[in-house]
């Protein structure tokens, strides 16, 4: 049976995404020991890589979603199913930086979806879990999420992809703000769907996704060994996986 890793990888004015994928796929490799696949577009892809995918699929990035920091192509990661060549795959965000083997445990844990529904915020204790709104549910995040070609699954991509067509609707239903498409929420609404609006506690991963917010500098002490620094504190992350929201952060680290 066949596993590996999948990456969506579009760059913008601000952010050379693909440099991001291809730290992420060297570090799959080398603690994760699995190939990775990069979906990405023409614009991305340099001429002369100087890091060879087990696979790349060219894809057009849809442009039309904006954020704080100016464009940003998240859209389509419903095609993950679809564009996947593994029979069990873990989709991952470029800036979640891997330090350890802990994410293949998932493949033991999985009946065919997890992903995470608990984080933490390195150097913040009382970091309360997000909502989708203050009258909604908590949100899931689509950072890491493991996933098996099955019926099910299926249904839950085809369903991520009917939310993201249908966003300014369902931010009506369950108030939240449009004006940004987020994986995040498209992911909350479509798994909820198709469990039949129940939660299945199956489909969570059993450890909180640790992020580094912006405000929050990380310097590299060795290649798992790192130290995080906020308001004149410290602590030290070593052989523990994180999701870094500074992106020149994390590209200063490898």
């Amino acid at each position: 049976m066949k596993r590996g890793v999948l990456l969506f990888a579009f760059n913008t004015e601000q952010v050379n995404y693909y440099e991001m994928a291809v730290i992420t796929a060297k570090r799959a490799n080398q603690f994760l020991n699995l190939p990775v696949t990069l979906v990405t577009n023409e614009f991305s892809l340099p001429k002369n890589p100087d890091y060879i995918f087990d696979c790349v699929k060219i894809s057009t990035a849809q442009t039309d979603n904006i954020n704080h920091n100016g464009t940003w192509y998240n859209k389509g990661r419903y095609r993950a199913y679809e564009l996947s060549p593994y029979d069990e795959t873990i989709l991952l965000d470029t800036d979640y930086l891997i330090n350890s083997d802990m994410l293949l445990r998932l493949f033991e844990m999985c009946d065919d979806f997890m992903c995470h529904k608990s984080t933490s915020y390195v150097l913040n204790i009382n970091s309360e879990q997000e909502a989708i709104s203050a009258r909604s549910f908590n949100t899931l995040w689509a950072t890491v999420i493991l996933f098996k070609k099955t019926q099910k699954v299926k249904q839950i991509f085809e369903c991520l992809e009917m939310i993201q067509n249908n966003y300014n609707h369902y931010g009506t239903l369950y108030n939240f703000a449009t004006s940004s498409y987020r994986n995040d929420y498209g992911l909350t609404i479509a798994l909820r769907i198709v469990n039949g609006h129940l939660e299945d506690t199956k489909n969570y991963i059993p450890w909180s996704l640790l992020h580094v917010a912006k405000d929050t500098k990380i310097q590299r002490i060795a290649d798992t060994k790192y130290k995080a620094i906020k308001n004149n504190k410290y602590t030290i992350l070593e052989d523990t996986d994180f999701h870094m929201m500074d992106k020149t952060n994390f590209m200063e680290l490898i």
